[in-house]
């Protein structure tokens, strides 16, 4: 029975190198848009591996900060804390107006024809703004549980020095 099957699959000659670019999706007239679109996209995701380099960033400079003790070094840390949680607030909402943006033109490119409601190219833009609203939400989620780690810490640092100082 094997042996029926193995030679149905087995090819004469080898299968031609597959150059990376070969599969490019060609959807009419809306390959423009989506070209646009895509880097569109692009430059989203790059703001949104900014934020993330951010928020490392900052729980990196937290987990320092517990090894300082001197004013200045300590001061300094926290104004450079304080000037990358601005920072991320400020790409934080970039992000988002970038997002509204895509989505304005996936309502603009609604009117396109070929590219209506329940179209392929509205489905996939629809779905790609969707995970990274996704992405956004879980990169603001992960800031607040740092900014949460990061108060309390602070706030056992300050209980212990109290303690220690009043006895």
């Amino acid at each position: 029975m094997n042996d029926l099957f193995t030679n149905s699959f087995i090819s004469e000659k080898p299968l031609p190198e597959q150059n990376p670019h070969h599969h490019v999706i060609k959807m009419g007239g809306a390959g423009v848009n989506l070209d646009k679109f895509f880097s569109d996209v692009e430059a989203v995701k790059e703001e949104l591996t900014e934020l993330e380099t951010l928020r490392h960033r900052l729980k990196t400079s937290n987990e320092h900060s517990k090894t300082l003790h001197a004013a200045t070094a300590v001061k300094d840390l926290r104004s450079r804390m304080d000037a990358d949680v601005s920072l991320a607030l400020k790409k934080a909402k970039v992000v988002k107006l970038k997002l509204e943006a895509l989505d304005q033109s996936n309502a603009a490119n609604r009117s396109v024809p070929g590219c209506g409601p329940g179209s392929s190219s509205d489905r996939t833009r629809v779905s790609v703004v969707n995970g990274l609203k996704k992405k956004l939400k879980e990169a603001m989620e992960s800031f607040n549980e740092l900014r949460m780690q990061i108060s309390s810490e602070y706030r056992e640092t300050v209980q212990g020095r109290y303690f220690t100082v009043t006895g």
